[in-house]
């Protein structure tokens, strides 16, 4: 419950806000709204999303992928509604993490902190992986091993790392280009796709199809996999959040923040969704294109040939690469923030909160996400990584959800610069359609991500929890003197 009412405004209102909150503003406050979006936007990457990250839905739940997106896409929207009026509540950089640690009982915002920050981890090394593959499908004289695979990858991001230490403004511009270059892209594949119709848009939605065990047929697809669909396809049609990851560095009014995010959402749930349905309705052959390599690559190459491939499989990279630059910014101030609000053993947070002096980024953790990512590209694949990021993101969403309506409740004075409309309907339909999602995921899946929840909990009662305790009673101990 705040002590005095905040009143936003559109000249500095994020700033102040922020100071309301208890935090200085360190970072460098450059970003309008539109080049907010920007950067949420090639953090999505919608080339790397359609073209990578749909890898795993298409390989696992076949053309049932299309109604498992439609769903997202509902849920997307709303999670967007939400965000929105959160973010503009907390514009803090720490994004989604800073969202749980104040609408969340503590408890629950550990489990929600730990999946959030394991997919800085899981992510990054994803689209490195996909740069990899897609430049030895561009440069077939590159050696074609797994080993390879993953020494691009760790190149990739290396030199991603390099331009993210950059000031915040520089990387802007950078990733501009990259984005400009992603836009391209998805004109030229939709284009392809609304030219060469070859089976109506309801067919693929109520007719789902899966490869058989052998791979030579298809089969029908059940309700229950368009569901699963749906559960992987919460790491494809993601990273609008982003957005929130640079509240801190965003000029104007608490509601910019609010506004940017959910273009973010919105534009993303536009042009990944459009692209991976309309992939589907414009495939010469069904089977053909769910045993390709890359499905959407194979409908390119279909109608604009050899060439076009290689133009389309030039903007994939570049996009891929970009994402990363992104990614990377914004996961290095989630562990930024982190340190800040002092969620490990101090040492680790003072590191963690080292901010270089000219460029003012979080470097030390900027390092951080690269090396262990570096490494990650060598103990993993693309499809396991993003089934399983598709189950820590729809399990943080989740707990944002739950934690609107409990924000609502127990915060009913809190001002809301953008509030979210028809309260609670968008939070109701994203907690019902994530526990019908989670639920649908493999027994393996379901089992990582408890293990990941009981560490999460058991660090909180171990460690947290009495170190909060301790420093509690020394207060007091301290005022009493």
């Amino acid at each position: 419950m705040e002590r005095k009412k905040f009143v936003d405004n559109p000249i500095n209102g994020a700033e102040e806000r922020l100071k309301q909150l208890g935090y200085k503003q360190e970072l460098k406050r450059g970003l309008s709204v539109p080049q907010n979006v920007v950067m949420g936007l090639a953090n999505v990457s919608p080339v790397m999303a359609a073209f990578t990250y749909a890898l795993a839905a298409f390989a696992v739940v076949g053309t049932a992928t299309a109604g498992g997106t439609l769903l997202q896409c509902i849920n997307v929207l709303c999670i967007g509604l939400i965000l929105g009026e959160l973010g503009s509540i907390y514009p803090v950089s720490g994004g989604l993490y800073s969202i749980t640690s104040y609408v969340l009982p503590k408890p629950l915002v550990f489990l929600g902190v730990f999946n959030f920050m394991i997919q800085a981890f899981i992510y990054i090394p994803a689209i490195a992986m996909g740069v990899g593959q897609y430049l030895q499908i561009l440069f077939p004289q590159l050696p074609q091993s797994a080993l390879a695979t993953s020494v691009i990858s760790a190149l990739s991001i290396i030199v991603a790392l390099l331009i993210g230490l950059n000031s915040i403004i520089a990387n802007n511009r950078v990733t501009q280009v990259f984005l400009v270059l992603q836009l391209v892209v998805i004109v030229i594949f939709l284009y392809v796709c609304f030219a060469n119709p070859q089976r109506g848009l309801t067919e693929v939605i109520f007719n789902p199809q899966v490869l058989s065990a052998d791979g030579k047929s298809l089969e029908p697809a059940t309700f229950g996999t368009v569901l699963m669909g749906m559960g992987i396809m919460c790491a494809a049609i993601d990273g609008y959040g982003a957005s929130l990851g640079f509240s801190e560095e965003t000029k104007g009014s608490c509601r910019n923040v609010g506004k940017a995010v959910f273009i973010t959402a919105f534009l993303t749930l536009l042009l990944v969704g459009a692209c991976d349905v309309f992939s589907m309705v414009a495939a010469p052959d069904i089977r053909e294109f769910l045993s390709a390599d890359s499905p959407l690559l194979y409908v390119i190459q279909s109608y604009l040939g050899p060439v076009g491939t290689t133009i389309v499989n030039i903007g994939i990279i570049i996009a891929s690469f970009g994402c990363n630059v992104v990614l990377i910014n914004y996961m290095a101030r989630v562990l930024w923030t982190g340190g800040r609000d002092r969620l490990w053993p101090d040492k680790i947070n003072n590191a963690l909160m080292k901010v270089s002096g000219k460029s003012q980024v979080p470097w030390v953790a900027t390092l951080i996400i690269a090396i262990v990512d570096c490494a990650l590209v060598f103990a993993s694949d693309i499809v396991t990584m993003i089934t399983f990021g598709g189950m820590s993101a729809a399990v943080v969403y989740l707990l944002i959800a739950i934690g609107s309506i409990r924000s609502r409740i127990v915060g009913k004075d809190l001002t809301r610069p953008f509030k979210m409309p028809l309260f609670p309907i968008p939070s109701i339909i994203v907690i019902c359609f994530l526990c019908v999602a989670i639920a649908s995921q493999t027994p393996g899946d379901l089992m990582i991500v408890g293990i990941i929840l009981a560490v999460a909990m058991l660090y909180y009662l171990v460690y947290y929890r009495p170190r909060e305790k301790r420093e509690s009673l020394k207060k007091e101990n301290m005022d009493d003197e």
